[in-house]
């Protein structure tokens, strides 16, 4: 029996079948007095739908659009209904931004600090007509770690001509300072003459080519016999201290603030020793800068150190020496010409202020180093996910790039600019768009404008002789290369490249 409310408020207690006639038959007392055509069997019925083509297209995320953050209150379900409403962000799609904007945007970037890296990891993403024609990615970036550029090319030296010469010629049309330094991981000297690096930029004459320092310590740790070595982490400590020294004013307040911070805690009667094992890698980067010891300094130490590691301090317990003695001694005999290339400049401001912090009451600096490519490896590894599955065809990856080129010169942009992160995120391009669209029509110019250099795929297909297919959006021939790629796709199953 059901109970049901009716209209009137009393339960409905009526079965839920009609009652039967006396000797009626169960087909009929269960409705089934209307015969009932059973359809006709298909093979679809047995077959699992398929999921392909321009449904894939309309479920994956169309990257060349951009997206709006908006204001939605929403009331937080864990507090009252009494309570304000919490301000959350939400994405809603907005009109498309062009890509001639985000090229603009990063052809206007600038810096006096340089660092130029290359990775074979992303080009093996390209897949398509363009398959195995590239080789490199091939960027550079500043000291904010905003990126200049980045291209693909067939090959890493000579195909990068063209590159400097039009990051030369950015900078003589915008009339802004010359940069004074490029980091690099290999290239940076020679035993006679000039480098093809410098040759390569010789629109800056006076620009000084150097060594990431983490690329030279990296060459002489081959000549370790294992990194399981018990002494390799002792070695790499006392390697980047032959190299490196504290300033010593920084280190000496750092320690002034960890010692009323450890009293406040009673510990009383601390020695510098004992505070120095307070503090942490973290601290020491964080509020205190460093500066290369100079040449000959660095050699007479280094050349100490692993003199004593050669011998039989130089064995763990059991014996076995760190070091391959014959394979060291060539390492060394090659890098050490590039401890000169290691040094710091002398005039140029490496470390950048971005703030300070009370510890122990005292008021810590907080810095900011522009040495080195590390910035360039972390955009690379950042890139490489950023591109999603195993392979993209020509116009996807150049799509993917751009894209995020552009949130990850955003990111570098708002962290040079404040100390703490933005409350409303947005990757939205459409202000740079919509300011540019109205101030074209009003003085016939935009005020960001394009330039004429080549980036990522369209760089490669440079070198190559193809051509690029339109990345507008709305284009037919967009859409049909992404839907006949979506399909290849899902042939696959999901499987191997193009697997999302």
């Amino acid at each position: 029996m059901s109970s049901i409310e009716t209209d009137s408020g009393a339960p409905d207690v009526s079965p839920l079948y009609p009652a039967a006639e006396p000797g009626a038959a169960l087909g009929q007392v269960l409705g089934a007095g209307a015969h009932k055509q059973r359809p006709s069997l298909n093979l679809s019925m047995f077959t699992k739908p398929t999921f392909g083509g321009s449904h894939v297209a309309a479920a994956k995320p169309n990257l060349s659009r951009a997206r709006k953050v908006t204001q939605t209150q929403v009331t937080n379900p864990t507090e009252g209904s009494t309570n304000s409403p919490a301000s959350i962000a939400v994405s809603a799609p907005e009109p498309q931004t062009d890509a001639q904007d985000i090229k603009a945007a990063m052809t206007s970037t600038y810096g006096t600090i340089l660092k130029m890296d290359s990775t074979k990891k992303i080009p093996k993403k390209l897949d398509g007509a363009a398959k195995g024609t590239a080789l490199w990615l091939t960027s550079v970036g500043n000291e904010f770690g905003q990126i200049f550029i980045s291209v693909l090319t067939a090959q890493e030296g000579a195909g990068l001509d063209m590159m400097a010469a039009d990051l030369v010629k950015r900078y003589q049309q915008a009339g802004v300072d010359r940069p004074v330094a490029l980091y690099v991981d290999c290239g940076c000297c020679t035993e006679a003459g000039e480098t093809k690096l410098k040759a390569r930029f010789s629109g800056w004459p006076h620009l000084t080519i150097r060594l990431h320092i983490w690329h030279f310590i990296r060459q002489l740790a081959l000549g370790c016999a294992t990194d399981a070595h018990q002494l390799y982490p002792v070695f790499m400590s006392r390697l980047s201290a032959c190299i490196f020294e504290w300033d010593a004013a920084d280190l000496a307040l750092l320690r002034e603030a960890k010692r009323q911070q450890l009293q406040s805690q009673g510990l009383s009667s601390l020695t510098d020793g004992d505070i120095n094992k307070h503090l942490s890698r973290k601290e020491l980067a964080l509020h205190c800068r460093r500066r290369t010891r100079g040449e000959e300094t660095t050699t007479q130490l280094l050349e100490e150190l692993l003199q004593g590691l050669m011998g039989t301090s130089g064995n763990d317990s059991l014996g076995v020496p760190l070091f391959d003695r014959e394979r060291m001694e060539h390492i060394w005999r090659v890098q050490r010409k590039h401890v000169n290339c290691i040094q710091h400049l002398p005039g140029v401001a490496l470390y950048t202020k971005t703030g300070e912090l009370t510890k122990g009451g005292v008021r810590l600096p907080m810095y900011r180093c522009a040495r080195g490519s590390t910035s360039l490896e972390s955009f690379h590894l950042h890139l490489n996910r950023f591109i999603p599955g195993t392979s993209a065809n020509s116009l996807n990856f150049q799509v993917y790039l751009l894209e995020g080129l552009h949130r990850w010169n955003q990111d570098r942009g708002s962290a040079a600019l404040s100390t703490g992160p933005c409350a409303l995120r947005s990757y939205s391009g459409d202000l740079l768009h919509c300011v540019n669209k109205n101030y074209e029509k009003l003085f016939g110019r935009k005020v960001v404008p394009v330039s004429g250099e080549l980036i990522g795929v369209q760089y490669l297909f440079r070198q190559t002789g193809q051509a690029l297919q339109d990345v507008h959006p709305d284009s037919e021939e967009t859409a049909q290369l992404i839907e006949e790629h979506d399909v290849e796709d899902g042939g696959r199953g999901g499987e191997g490249r193009g697997g999302r």
